[in-house]
């Protein structure tokens, strides 16, 4: 980091002030700014009743009637646009921003010779809509709400004309005990303002009515400062004060500054368990936290971003660590809050909204604690100990197992232990298995071989040509050069073999034994006999016959078979040549076959090995009786494998023991966790609060008034610097918003172990960089889909004068320039990992995450189910004319809707969120529900209104919409056909490139249970949604037309359209979304017997593969034939469903969540059945 960085982004921040209705007051065309003295037109003496009030009361009430007349239309507008901003910026961050800034400086900048216009005090208030009148306001100041004195003037003024007015306004407003300003403490502090600055002011009050034009003060305010006495009712958002004194401390002392925390503990040593219940994407993100400096929680909408934030402190309590929390929308901090306060974890956090107002309650808790210590609750610290230590052994053996399916099977063969497993249940249940050599065969020559079987099959017929050819097969017949000499000779054999068998056979016949023993050892005796006897002289004959006779099949043998014959026993002989008979005549009989063979072993390569190997397959496979015979092969080839493989030793062997005992260990854990954290966070309280010394050491400090150490209150700023370690070790957890955090908290790099940004992509870099740098690890939570931080004080900030003058390296630029933290950190390049969440869970059907999912998240998300079928989207076609930028018949259509039964859920009123695609649509929907009001003033209308609000309705345009989320939400698309019956497709941002589809993700995520879409958008441009995005991508109005199509097909229960156009937006990786499993066709499986041996299958249930529940598929289900849901769920413990270092939580979350469900939910171990 150099200081041009820093230079750059202080630059954006004062630009941002400049803008601010801190320095620039004037009402103008402001819809969230009005001029006090207008409401004297409808409330006669109005402003004068409430100056009273004001200056004499730290409480009150002041009604305000509207008339309803159209001369007051505009005022009385901007009364009912205050009460609605206000209302949803209380809602977001905590506090209203409701006041009044009076009187206004007004004096031109040195620097920039712009004219400030600048309230010096600023009272909060509150404006509220009568609950019984709904043509009544009530504007209030509450209890506790101190006068604030303008900090962005005051650092101003010291930036621009080196004045100081701090001790002008310490010495009355912070001396003054009470919270009543009277005029004449204003007029004492203006004189005093005068002297260093030397100022036009008057003597008495007076209230002055803003000019339209800001010319008029303006020309008096270049000529010389002065004092104009006029009152501004606005929304004062954070002043930031803190924040430009910040980067000041950093601009002048930037030597002192490493901008990088290096010496960083690896406080996870211990372990890496939390008190919340983590799916495995949200404890990858605990698992990994302390891997880099820089943590980016990737969490599209729903994901459970809050959930992972409350694991990673509740992970980072129980090791030690303490935690800043930092996020702009006080909601989501609350959300955090609330999740710690359901463990007991609340007493350990301290919510930090309001330096000043926060004050008094941190003091009293510490005081408290200092008076009476809280007893801890006890737990059973050795079991715990133990459990954690088991837990961590069977999650490693579990992972070692694992890793041991992910390893090949071979050295030279790509294939993992896993797949060659599941290829293996997969196949077909053999009872026996040949067994291949691995050693000397791998799946290729597998492959080979089985080309050669096919080869031989398709040219020879059967097996048995094969097996008989295989038989006669030598070298020799390998060697025959011509088929018509070799057909030829062996015909004539053929016929000489048979006068020869028929010549044998006679003599047996006629001679018998004598004749079979006339060879061998009794040739001799037979030469000598023949002379005597008349008998053995015909048998002698005969021999000789047969001799003469078998020269002819002796020769062809000999040239072509070499079949050896026992002509020494022509009992045997005789066998023999039949045999041979029988052996030329297939070949005779299967001329083309044989050809066919010879040429094939000719022309093959393959090894005499390997030539055994298929001989000796076909053998075998024949006599078990196997058709399949290539199926046959492969299986037997990877049960040859898994058999030789490291599975059968090293494999989990308790694997049905041990993971439901992984599981107990889990529970346990998160149950108690959050004792041993209480323990341990309690006994370091107790060494702090005993190192302060005496209760009265603390007292002196945490003051409720001023003592006799402490002339004055102390603030809080002042308590945390005087010992910051003391007080984190009060509230190990601190939340707050960055210009809080930078007004609280000394400026000291790495004073907490732990900082998490939450909703980071709204979070602007200049304004959390001082809170970053208060961080040893940074975990940046958000979502790169959704969009930056809006511009509240209008167009994006040109950078002037340092680029200007000043050559500034192009990272430097690029970096500044980030449009917000997430984007920032996105985008260095050192110390950075980014964390996926992946399970959704906002939606209560999948059909509303569905899209965004398939267009902008890669199909990464797993929605949860549904818990009953119902239509999450309805589509009404309004068919609105477009005028004036507005669309009254939608605007109409809404407020019917929502002062309708429609908009019920189960009969009850649900929260309600509406969106249009423009600002003056915003307000024309506001218009109308206030003139439905008007017009409705009964009983029914003003309970469902109220009710309405305090579920938190809202109306809101587009970009303003994010972190929001209701029960259902309404949009209107407001863009039409105008009166002429034109049609113009300029939606505005939504046509935007770059953040278009951004915006268009926010709104269609934001219902937890309907979305319900009003458009006057011709059919013929929402149906050209395809080639839109076929051209530009999904971006643009493309995108904005695809959803107005998915949503028409949702509507309809048009399954057909609505799985086309997740298909095209996904690049094909969503299909078939709406099939609930598949059959099973072959239930001769392997894996189907185990199931079948492992669970009870009734008579009327059949088992089904790939079924889908929400976004989750399991690879087996059972359910009864007659009904489409399943009883049983069945997953396979693979690497496909359980990879990682968080593959053991994959089985825990499926397991907890599918039996909360209502199934019976069983994991197979593939090992135990190889």
């Amino acid at each position: 980091m150099n200081i041009d960085f820093l230079n750059l982004l202080s630059e954006k921040l004062n630009v941002g002030s400049m803008r601010s209705i801190y320095l620039s007051a004037m009402p103008g065309r402001y819809r969230a700014r009005m001029d006090l003295s207008e409401l004297d037109k409808i409330n006669s003496n109005f402003s004068k009743v409430f100056f009273e009030n004001l200056f004499s009361k730290d409480t009150f009430n002041v009604k305000i009637k509207l008339t309803n007349d159209e001369k007051n239309e505009t005022v009385e507008r901007k009364i009912q646009y205050l009460f609605n901003e206000n209302m949803n910026m209380f809602r977001e961050e905590g506090i209203s921003s409701f006041a009044l800034g009076y009187p206004i400086l007004v004096k031109q900048n040195n620097k920039t010779k712009s004219v400030m216009k600048s309230p010096l005090f600023i009272w909060k208030l509150d404006i509220k809509r009568s609950k019984t009148d709904m043509n009544e306001f009530i504007i209030s100041r509450e209890e506790n709400s101190e006068v604030e004195i303008n900090k962005v003037l005051l650092i101003q003024l010291l930036s621009d004309d080196k004045i100081s007015l701090s001790d002008v306004y310490s010495d009355e407003i912070e001396e003054n005990e009470k919270s009543v300003l009277t005029f004449e403490e204003i007029k004492k502090i203006i004189e005093k303002i005068n002297e260093k600055l030397k100022i036009d002011f008057s003597e008495e009050f007076k209230l002055e009515k803003f000019p339209e034009k800001a010319e008029e003060i303006d020309k008096k305010g270049i000529e010389k400062p002065f004092i104009f006495y006029g009152g501004i009712l606005g929304l004062f958002k954070r002043q930031n004060e803190g924040i430009i004194q910040d980067f000041n401390d950093l601009r002048e002392n930037f030597n002192k500054f490493k901008f990088n925390v290096s010496d960083r503990d690896d406080f996870q040593m211990t372990n890496k368990n939390s008190s919340v219940s983590t799916d495995p994407s949200q404890q990858n993100v605990v698992e990994t936290l302390t891997n880099t400096q820089y943590k980016i929680i990737q969490g599209p909408p729903g994901t459970g971003k809050s959930q992972t934030l409350t694991a990673i402190i509740t992970n980072a309590l129980e090791n030690g660590a303490n935690i800043l929390v930092v996020c702009e929308k006080k909601t989501a901090l609350d959300v955090i809050y609330e999740k710690l306060a359901e463990l007991g974890l609340g007493d350990l956090t301290a919510m930090l909204n309001d330096p000043a107002a926060d004050r008094k309650a941190i003091v009293k808790r510490v005081r408290d604690l200092e008076e009476k210590f809280p007893k801890t609750e006890q737990y059973d610290e050795q079991k715990y100990e133990y459990t954690v230590n088991s837990y961590k052994d069977l999650k490693n053996k579990y992972n070692e197992h694992q890793n041991l399916l992910k390893k090949p099977l071979k050295s030279d063969d790509s294939s993992s232990i896993n797949d060659t497993a599941i290829k293996y249940l997969e196949d077909k249940n053999y009872s026996d298995y040949y067994y291949v050599d691995t050693t000397k065969n791998d799946i290729n020559s597998i492959y080979k071989i089985l080309d050669r079987i096919d080869n031989l099959l398709s040219k020879i017929g059967n097996i048995s040509n094969i097996q008989k050819f295989e038989n006669i097969y030598n070298e020799k017949l390998g060697q025959i050069s011509s088929y018509e000499i070799f057909f030829s000779e062996t015909s004539d054999t053929l016929e000489n073999l048979k006068k020869l068998i028929s010549i044998v056979e006679q003599n047996l016949e006629k001679y018998g034994d004598e004749f079979k023993n006339s060879y061998g050892a009794n040739k001799l005796k037979v030469s000598v006999f023949s002379i005597f006897n008349a008998k053995i002289r015909e048998i002698k004959n005969a021999w000789n016959d047969i001799y003469s006779d078998s020269q002819k099949v002796r020769n062809y043998n000999g040239k072509y078979i070499n079949k050896r014959f026992s002509e020494h026993d022509y009992g045997v002989y005789l066998k023999e040549l039949k045999e041979f008979s029988d052996m030329l005549n297939e070949i005779i009989n299967n001329r083309k076959e044989f050809i066919s063979f010879i040429d094939e072993k000719k022309n093959d390569s393959i090894s005499k090995e390997d030539e055994a190997f298929i001989n000796n397959f076909i053998k075998y496979s024949e006599e078990k009786g196997i058709n399949d015979k290539p199926e046959f092969l492969t299986t037997s080839y990877y049960y040859s494998l898994l058999q030789n493989s490291d599975l059968k030793n090293q494999r989990y062997k308790d694997f049905g023991i041990n993971i439901p005992k992984l599981i107990e260990n889990d529970k346990y854990i998160t149950e108690n966790q959050r004792y041993r954290i209480k323990k341990y966070w309690n006994d370091i309280r107790k060494r702090a609060l005993s190192n302060m010394g005496t209760g009265e050491n603390i007292k002196m400090l945490y003051n409720l008034r001023k003592n006799a150490k402490y002339g004055k209150i102390n603030t809080l700023r002042e308590i945390v610097a005087t010992n910051v370690n003391f007080f984190k070790d009060m509230f190990p957890i601190i939340m707050t918003d960055p210009n809080t955090c930078s007004a609280v908290f000394p400026l000291q790099e790495g004073i907490f172990d732990l900082v998490v940004f939450d909703e980071a992509s709204q979070l602007k870099l200049e304004e959390v960089l001082p809170s970053m740098m208060r961080g040893k690890y940074k975990i940046v939570s958000g979502d790169i889909h959704q969009m930056p931080p809006s511009n509240y004080f209008g167009a994006e900030t040109e950078q002037t004068g340092l680029t200007e003058n000043k050559e500034i390296d192009e990272e430097t630029l690029f970096l500044s320039d980030s449009k917000s933290l997430l984007d920032y950190v996105n985008n260095l390049k050192d110390d950075v990992i980014m964390s996926y969440l992946d399970f959704h869970y906002r939606s209560k059907h999948p059909k509303l995450i569905n899209f965004s999912n398939a267009a902008f998240y890669e199909s990464r998300l797993v929605p949860m189910p549904e818990k009953k079928e119902y239509i999450p989207i309805e589509y009404f076609k309004v068919d609105g004319i477009y005028k004036a930028r507005k669309n009254d018949d939608e605007a109409d259509k809404i407020v019917e809707y929502i002062f309708g039964e429609k908009v019920l859920i189960d009969g009850k009123l649900p929260s309600v969120g509406i969106v249009t695609l423009n600002l003056e649509q915003k307000n024309n929907i506001v218009n109308k529900i206030n003139n439905y009001l008007r017009k409705n003033d009964n009983e029914e209308t003003k309970n469902r209104y109220n009710q309405l609000l305090e579920n938190n309705m809202f109306v809101k345009n587009l970009e303003n919409v994010q972190g929001d989320e209701r029960d259902i939400m309404l949009l209107s698309t407001t863009f039409g056909k105008s009166e002429e019956g034109k049609f113009i497709q300029n939606f505005g941002p939504l046509n935007n490139q770059n953040k278009g589809y951004k915006l268009l993700n926010v709104l269609i995520t934001r219902a937890k249970y309907r979305f319900s879409v009003f458009t006057s958008i011709p059919d013929e441009n929402i149906n050209s949604w395809e080639n839109e995005v076929i051209k530009n991508g999904n971006n643009g109005r493309g995108i904005f037309y695809a959803y107005l199509a998915y949503a028409k097909a949702v509507s309809e229960n048009d399954r057909e359209a609505e799985s086309r156009i997740l298909e095209v937006l996904s690049g094909d990786k969503m299909k078939n979304t709406n099939i609930l499993y598949e059959k099973i066709e072959d239930t001769d499986k392997k894996i189907i017997e185990i199931i079948k041996n492992e669970i009870k299958v009734g008579e009327n249930d059949e088992i089904v593969k790939n079924y889908k529940i929400g976004g989750f598929t399991l690879e087996y289900a059972v359910k009864d034939k007659n009904d489409e849901k399943a009883k049983i769920l069945i997953d396979l413990n693979s690497v496909n469903n359980f990879s990682g270092n968080t593959a053991y939580k994959s089985i825990i979350y499926r397991k907890n969540m599918f039996e909360n469900m209502g199934y019976e939910y069983k994991l197979l171990d593939m090992a135990s059945y190889i």
